[in-house]
């Protein structure tokens, strides 16, 4: 009886160090894991901020003076576009010219000339501005007009030259910085055609 005594006591110590030992394996393998919630905080907090849509991305300077032509869209059923606003605006390394249509958009080219001509008339229209770059729209109403006015600092007057046979002439001033011609695009959106004059010469100069 005492040596079976002493024997169950011996093996419930070895029962009882084995557990202590397995005890201390559970404290890590027993931890929580976190959560999607907890995991998500952290990822986040590494993670990059996501990037800005192409629309709000400034865009840098036109750099090309060459001519550009774009084809019109009609949205009206039987009307052709017509102008219906002018705006100008400036920006860090260009300036922009907004016009501003009904019923879709014309077509277009723009090319910059030596001298400046009214479209019905053929007389040379005079503009502020070292160079005289025009646009002239294809396929507007005659109802097409707008007031002359003056621009910015890169764009300095803007001229209505007239609607001859559905074709309507704009005029632009343009006084970059440096020589040469400054370097302009242009695009068609779905109500207006927006140009875009740099500040300084198109690189490199035409």
């Amino acid at each position: 009886m005492p040596r079976r005594s002493a024997l169950s006591a011996t093996t419930l110590a070895a029962v009882l160090l084995m557990a202590g030992c397995g005890g201390g394996g559970s404290d890590g393998a027993g931890e929580s894991a976190p959560t999607a919630e907890e995991s998500a905080s952290v990822s986040g907090s590494d993670a990059p901020s996501p990037s800005p849509e192409a629309g709000d991305r400034p865009a840098g300077a036109p750099q090309d003076a060459s001519r550009k032509s774009g084809e019109g869209r009609w949205t009206g059923a039987s009307a052709a576009p017509v102008l219906k606003d002018v705006q100008v605006s400036g920006h860090d390394a260009y300036d922009r010219i907004s016009f501003e249509f009904a019923d879709g958009v014309p077509g277009y080219f723009a090319e910059y000339v030596d001298t400046l001509r009214h479209g019905g008339l053929g007389k040379e229209v005079r503009i502020t501005g070292e160079h005289r770059l025009k646009i002239v729209f294809v396929g507007v109403t005659p109802r097409s007009t707008f007031e002359g006015r003056e621009g910015t600092s890169a764009i300095r007057e803007i001229r209505d030259l007239g609607v001859f046979e559905g074709e309507m002439g704009v005029g632009i001033g343009v006084d970059p910085e440096g020589d040469g011609r400054a370097g302009f695009r242009v695009k068609a959106e779905e109500n207006r055609i927006v140009v875009d004059i740099a500040h300084g010469r198109a690189s490199p100069p035409d």
